[in-house]
């Protein structure tokens, strides 16, 4: 029984901890018919208070759409948004990640 107790436990612990430290976003759907344009990739910080996914997608987004608006010309938006986590600054409670998108031609 505790066996069953310890491994139900590890694996709440381990759900917990990896709800932040990658995600998926704005998938581009084959429904779509979207011209890709090509990739782009940007950095940025969160701090640890919130460090919701909700507020990661939303940076992820925000950046990799300022980072895709200086290289390409014309209404784009982003897709398949994939993100990471990267360095702390404990310190500072920041947290880095890094995000990829594709850069598709709006509609």
């Amino acid at each position: 029984m505790k066996t069953k107790i310890w491994i139900m436990a590890l694996v709440l612990l381990t759900g917990m901890l990896m709800s932040c430290t990658t995600g998926q976003y704005m998938t581009l759907k084959s429904s779509e018919n979207a011209e890709v344009l090509g990739t782009v990739q940007a950095t940025f910080n969160v701090t640890g208070s919130f460090r919701y996914r909700k507020v990661i997608n939303n940076q992820a987004y925000m950046h990799l759409l300022a980072a895709a608006q200086k290289e390409y010309q014309g209404v784009i938006d982003i897709r398949d948004i994939r993100w990471a986590i990267g360095q702390s600054d404990s310190a500072n409670n920041n947290y880095e990640y890094t995000a990829v998108g594709k850069v598709i031609k709006a509609p």
